[in-house]
């Protein structure tokens, strides 16, 4: 996703509040395939942060559950 007013792909904050608000889901797929990857992640913890912070509505319900199932599957000791 090319966003509003940024020049570089990084999962800035500014970014990932842009994708959580304006993304569509082929904007999101990346991101969840990192999140899956690194549910502890930077970028995790990022979306995290923004939801806390702000209001998605049901975004924000979808992204946290999606994070903390991707947590649960962790492996054990992982």
């Amino acid at each position: 996703m090319i966003h509003r007013h940024l020049t570089h792909r990084r999962h800035t904050l500014a970014a990932l509040d842009d994708l959580l608000e304006n993304g569509t889901l082929a904007d999101w797929r990346p991101v969840l395939a990192r999140v899956r990857r690194e549910p502890d992640g930077e970028v995790a913890t990022r979306i995290l942060t923004l939801i806390v912070r702000r209001d998605y509505q049901e975004t924000g319900a979808l992204w946290r559950a999606f994070i903390t199932k991707a947590r649960a599957k962790r492996p054990p000791g992982a």
